[in-house]
């Protein structure tokens, strides 16, 4: 059941509709005035319905009861025709005048005077009918009263309606022209004639302010879209069928120096051209003569002497038959955003100081090479020195030396060619469609060409390069492989000469993996324990007590058995291992030494590379804290190399060392430069003579260095030892000359459980 409050609710909205609906007043905005003039045009069609309709009535009145004895009848006739006359005349002068308000209101009173006049006529034609003809009269009254149901506005069809429905109730009901049943048939009918008036101009004002909504929208975007046009880069464009601009938009006319109004438009495929896509997407007339939308495209046209990109996105725009009639859509300026997007694409692709592929690109070059299955070659290229000449000279000379290089290798390349820098000095090079031989006469031309001396800030500098070269038949698809030939060819042109170029051989490639397998060999080695350690004895030539032994690494192989020194700590060094078989020895050796007696010093070897990573001095720090080994009965062997490849920062580490009171010995003095300044940079304890001197004894020039340099030891106030004592002529050459240190063979051979105790020496002198 419905509440009393929603039967009032209900109430309130009838009414205000109905008010609404009779409601005529001067339009107040430009929709309420679209909306008048839409329901006047409406009218306007409608009177001319009426009028025709009912000039047909009065025909048919006319014919059926012949008014022309009666006066009223004829009268009312007339006032019928000319209500119609003045009905059409208003609706002519509101055409030529378009004041759709004042049209309303004057059919408003033509409608009341038309409406008046049919029910005046209604109630003549019931009056004088005779009793065949009342039912006829009836249907006609049904017929009048039911035409405003067609009638829009509201007020206009209440105008006709209420005069024309009360005159033919009252005709109906008073004249006793019909029974009871009939009367209320009539009435009930008039009613639902109300009901389809308010039903019709309900749904019609429904339309209008659905109309005028929409109206309202459409003004909303065009505000925006003025708005976005005066506001933003983009730009509306639209073409006739012939896919030629209608009218060129003015920030593109702007843009490309053109005039908006011209007359001879270009197609919009011959005005912008697209730009080329990976993904091979058609172009921009393909998809202007198929019909097909598309977004976003990259298209590039001519502004002067300056090209520019833009993007364009556009409909297909048809015509009520479903013909294409032209296209629609949005275009932009994006040059400067294409051009920044192209220079990042070439910065991504390119080293920012030479200008060469970088590492990715050139990788990418070359296995791109790979797939094509062509023969191609590759050199690996390599600055010598540069690292030297750029500490020299200075960064900004080094920088201008790449870039010079990078200069002359792109000089000799053919455009099928490619060049990159690969990171540091390194370069590489991918020569295609080329053999080996063409590859190495190009790397070796490469070579003369870099060697050439460059003047840079008035310094002149000699580049210099060592290449290697690799070639691929075009079986080769591995690119990783390639690369490795190129370097192990590079390696073995820096082993023999630096400035040369070399080429790729199969025996390059078999070493390598067997250096490979070695070094993974050594790292199980290390995590089984295999590596131990022996002690060789160094002792007082003149007494023969051990006063020292110098660790040695040992590796004894499962299946190889026992590996040389020289090879495995080499696979070390190449490796990365050398650190840890560094710490190996050192922990073993001073963990044994602790256990011998307090005047037998234990020496331990130091590679170079042991002081790259700088943490030397803390693990040795450690080790001694660990097997509380005091410093002083700790020594340290080192070589020259360790001045010549890492200076300062060996000094700096080494100092460290003996400021914590472990001895340091410099290992194989008298080979490679033996250059007295390292003792001048640091206080070692004592000096080691190469083996090599010992075995030229007797030469006289060997005899007078060795003697030299026990004389500067003694001054220096650091002791000697003359290392390869393996004959007794030369043990008694060495005491007789004042050598008072030892350690060869002759003395001891390596072993685990060292003699710690005093050497025979008399077994080992000459009688």
């Amino acid at each position: 059941m419905i509440s009393l409050d929603s039967g009032i609710a209900l109430v309130r909205k009838g009414v205000t509709t109905m008010q609404r609906l009779i409601r005529l007043q001067r339009p107040e905005s430009k929709f309420e005035e679209a909306a008048l003039n839409d329901q006047a045009g409406l009218l306007l069609y409608l009177g001319i319905l009426f009028a025709t309709t009912g000039i047909c009535t009065m025909t048919f009145i006319v014919l059926q009861f012949r008014p022309w004895d009666r006066p009223f009848l004829v009268v009312a006739c007339a006032a019928i025709l000319l209500s119609y006359a003045l009905i059409l005349l208003a609706s002519r002068q509101w055409r030529r005048r378009g004041d759709a308000s004042r049209f309303l209101r004057i059919a408003c009173a033509l409608y009341i005077c038309l409406g008046t006049s049919w029910g005046a006529l209604i109630n003549g034609l019931l009056f004088y009918s005779e009793p065949d003809q009342r039912a006829l009269a009836i249907g006609l009254a049904l017929g009048v009263v039911s035409t405003p149901i067609i009638c829009v506005p509201a007020i206009v069809a209440f105008s006709f309606f209420l005069p024309v429905a009360l005159l033919s109730i009252v005709g109906v009901a008073l004249l006793d022209v019909a029974d009871t049943v009939t009367v209320i048939a009539f009435t009930i009918f008039t009613l639902y004639a109300v009901i389809g008036i308010v039903g019709l101009n309900t749904a019609f004002i429904g339309r209008s302010d659905a109309q005028g909504a929409l109206q309202r929208k459409i003004e909303t975007v065009n505000v925006f879209l003025r708005e976005y046009q005066e506001g933003s880069p983009d730009w509306l464009w639209e073409t006739d069928a012939q896919f030629c601009l209608k009218q060129v938009p003015l920030e593109l006319a702007r843009t490309l120096g053109i005039e908006p109004t011209r007359s001879d438009l270009q197609r919009l495929d011959d005005l912008f051209l697209s730009v080329g896509t990976a993904d091979n997407r058609p172009d921009l007339g393909s998809l202007l003569q198929q019909g097909r939308a598309f977004r976003e495209m990259t298209v590039t046209a001519q502004s002067h002497s300056r090209q520019r990109w833009f993007t364009l996105t556009g409909h297909p725009v048809h015509d009520e038959r479903g013909g294409l009639i032209g296209f629609r859509g949005i275009g932009r300026d994006i040059t400067e955003r294409y051009e920044a997007d192209m220079k990042l694409a070439y910065m991504a692709r390119h080293d920012g100081l030479t200008g060469l592929l970088n590492r990715k690109a050139f990788v990418a070059r070359v296995e791109e090479a790979c797939r094509e299955g062509g023969r191609f070659a590759l050199l690996s290229i390599d600055l010598d020195d540069f690292k030297g000449k750029n500490d020299n000279y200075g960064h900004h000379i080094g920088d201008a030396l790449l870039v010079e290089a990078a200069r002359r290798i792109q000089s000799l390349l053919r455009p099928a060619d490619a060049a990159g820098r690969l990171g540091g000095d390194e370069f590489a090079v991918l020569v295609s469609d080329a053999d080996i031989d063409i590859a190495y006469s190009t790397a070796t031309a490469l070579a003369r060409l870099l060697a050439e001396p460059t003047t840079i800030d008035g310094q002149t500098v000699l580049p210099g390069a060592t290449l290697g070269v690799a070639a691929s038949d075009g079986s080769e698809q591995d690119a990783t492989r390639v690369f490795l030939m190129a370097d192990l060819a590079l390696y073995k042109a820096k082993v023999s000469s630096k400035g040369n170029a070399a080429r790729f051989e199969p025996h390059l490639e078999e070493a390598y993996f067997a250096r490979l397998v070695q070094e993974q060999e050594f790292v199980d080695a290390l995590d089984r324990q295999e590596i131990t350690v022996a002690y060789q004895p160094i002792a007082d030539l003149m007494t023969g007590q051990v006063l020292c032994v110098e660790a040695l690494a040992r590796w004894y192989h499962p299946q190889r058995g026992a590996i040389s020194p020289a090879i495995f700590v080499e696979t070390a060094e190449r490796g990365g291992l050398i650190d840890r078989l560094g710490e190996v020895v050192l922990r073993r050796a001073c963990m044994d030494a602790i256990q011998w007696p307090e005047t037998v010093q234990i020496n331990v070897n130091l590679s170079p590379k042991q002081l790259i990573s700088g943490r030397f001095p803390a693990l040795l720090a450690s080790i001694l804290q660990e097997t509380r080994l005091p410093p002083s009965r700790l020594g340290i062997e080192i070589t020259e190399n360790v001045f010549i490849d890492f200076a300062e920062d060996a000094i700096r580490q080494l100092l460290t060392i003996s400021n914590c009171g472990v001895k340091i010995i410099l290992d194989d003095f008298g080979t490679g430069y033996s250059s007295l300044s390292y003792l001048r940079m640091i206080e070692v304890d004592g000096l080691k003579i190469d083996a090599s001197f010992l075995r030229q004894l007797p030469d006289r020039k060997v005899e007078a260095i060795i003697r030299t340099v026990t004389r500067l030891t003694a001054d220096l106030n650091i002791y000697l030892v003359a290392e390869g004592i393996e004959r007794p002529e030369q043990l008694e050459w060495l005491r007789e000359n004042g050598v008072q240190f030892g350690q060869g063979f002759l003395l001891g051979r390596p072993r685990l459980d060292p003699q710690l105790g005093r050497i025979d020496l008399r077994s080992s002198i000459p009688s």
